[in-house]
């Protein structure tokens, strides 16, 4: 839209728009862009108020992840009635390094009228020639961004096959902040007390071992938080943020980029296979998540009423004046069994003593040691397998190397096999417990967590009965506990 000379004779509502490198460019610069910019604008007879002033610390290149919210807000601004008619910018690449994105911005000025200008031109929007050598301009610009990113992407993939670390990402947990030395290699810096990062990276073991052992994410993390542990920005552990570490391919020492790991030039802080069983073992989706605090007794979900063969679950109930845990049944009613309850810490103390002589029986500890160090192990490789058939079956059909037909068939295979290793894992998963249950479990009971002893529990049985009391006196009857083991 041509501007009249009445919009051209007084002052005109104009903008400036600027934009920052993120950690590249310093104070001055910024100022230098502004003062540029209005002195621009006061020379085509523009007024900049403050609030015309956008200014975006972000890259303007199709590979930035971030929006420029200010130069979104100066868009919107002038397709507003009363919004500027002069916007400046202190160069063309400042404001574009996208072709796409200057052809909107040229379409919204013409529709609005407004003047477009650097100090090194003023573009007349009706010319064809000056809008061609803008777009020239624009497009150099995002060309050297496509060639820079190109010849960083080929540094990143260099640095990754050859395991070195990636610089300038936050500490990871167990291991120093990378830096560049004077050499121009990357090591290991002193950001944090070495000893911190030793603790660290003892804390990582047991709390592999203690996975493989059967305890939960969630066990453990309230563990570390109950016990002080910190992350590395000294905050709370999540479920979310404990799993990355332990997951992470650097405590293996190997260095992951884009999918895949090469062997790093570090030191590995657990032993690869540990780190692969960790993995599977997270990963397995059957493995059953518990939200929100998990169980709070020894047997929930193992102990079950002889009378009406449902669960008891444990509630607080009165006894001798005081509030004690029970285990009760809940199916009671005036055409229902009679109601049976257990004292909890008496069932308890009776169930693992039972467990106690099992596991220190000469027969559970050769049956035991019969078993492998991860049994589990062999059926996660095939499963992993099959998933990256899977995977590459769509590969294939688009590559027209098997048809969509055969792709179905094959698919229904693999997911039939997969459900059957499943099947097996759920059983193998009881073996690899037992296979790390400790030989003095008697001595070390007290020192394990909840979710610990319920794993070992699950391990060995599969449920335990609540008879009612036979012998006179109505006391405690170790006799009405009946343990169904698992064989």
């Amino acid at each position: 839209m041509p501007v009249s000379s009445a919009q051209r004779s007084g002052p005109v509502r104009a903008a400036v728009y600027r934009r920052m490198s993120e950690g590249k460019d310093t104070p001055d610069w910024e100022e230098r862009q502004f003062e540029d910019g209005v002195a621009l604008a006061e020379r085509m007879g523009g007024t900049v108020a403050p609030e015309d002033v956008y200014t975006d610390v972000v890259s303007a290149s199709k590979f930035s992840m971030k929006e420029r919210k200010d130069y979104l807000r100066l868009l919107a601004a002038i397709e507003a009635p009363d919004g500027p008619r002069i916007v400046v910018a202190w160069m063309e690449d400042r404001a574009h390094r996208q072709v796409l994105e200057l052809a909107e911005f040229i379409d919204v000025c013409r529709e609005h009228g407004v003047r477009v200008a650097t100090p090194a031109a003023e573009y007349d929007l009706d010319d064809p020639d000056a809008v061609s050598l803008w777009f020239i301009k624009v497009r150099f610009a995002e060309a050297e961004v496509e060639k820079t990113s190109k010849r960083l992407r080929r540094q990143r993939q260099q640095a990754a096959e050859k395991g070195y670390p990636q610089g300038g990402s936050p500490r990871h947990f167990g291991f120093q902040t990378w830096v560049k030395g004077q050499d121009g290699r990357m090591v290991p810096g002193n950001a944090v007390p070495m000893s911190r990062v030793r603790q660290e990276q003892e804390l990582i073991r047991e709390a592999v071992a203690r996975i493989i052992a059967g305890d939960s994410v969630r066990g453990i993390v309230n563990d570390w938080n109950a016990r002080g542990v910190r992350t590395t920005t000294d905050g709370a552990w999540s479920r979310f943020g404990f799993r990355r570490v332990v997951t992470s391919p650097a405590l293996a020492g190997l260095r992951d980029h884009k999918g895949a790991t090469y062997p790093a030039v570090w030191a590995p802080v657990v032993p690869r296979e540990d780190w692969e069983q960790v993995r599977a073992i997270l990963a397995d989706p059957a493995r059953k998540v518990t939200r929100g605090r998990g169980p709070a007794y020894l047997l929930t979900g193992l102990i079950y009423c002889w009378n009406c063969k449902q669960r008891m679950r444990a509630r607080n109930h009165w006894h001798r004046d005081l509030k004690r845990p029970f285990y009760m049944c809940e199916t009671f009613g005036p055409d229902t069994p009679p109601r049976l309850a257990r004292l909890v810490g008496l069932v308890d103390e009776e169930v693992m003593e039972r467990v106690f002589y099992r596991v220190e029986s000469p027969l559970f500890q050769g049956a035991a040691g019969g078993f492998d160090e991860d049994p589990t192990r062999v059926t996660y490789a095939d499963l992993a397998r099959l998933q990256g058939l899977l995977d590459r079956l769509e590969d294939k059909v688009a590559d027209e190397l098997i048809s969509p037909p055969t792709a179905k068939r094959k698919r229904a295979e693999f997911e039939a096999q997969m459900v059957r290793l499943r099947e097996r894992l759920a059983a193998l998963t009881g073996g690899r417990v037992r296979a790390h249950i400790p030989p003095n479990l008697r001595e070390v009971w007290p020192d394990l967590s909840l979710d610990r002893r319920r794993a070992i529990l699950l391990s060995l049985i599969e449920r335990v009965w609540v008879l009612p009391v036979t012998k006179p006196g109505g006391g405690f009857d170790p006799d009405a506990i009946r343990v169904m083991w698992i064989a």
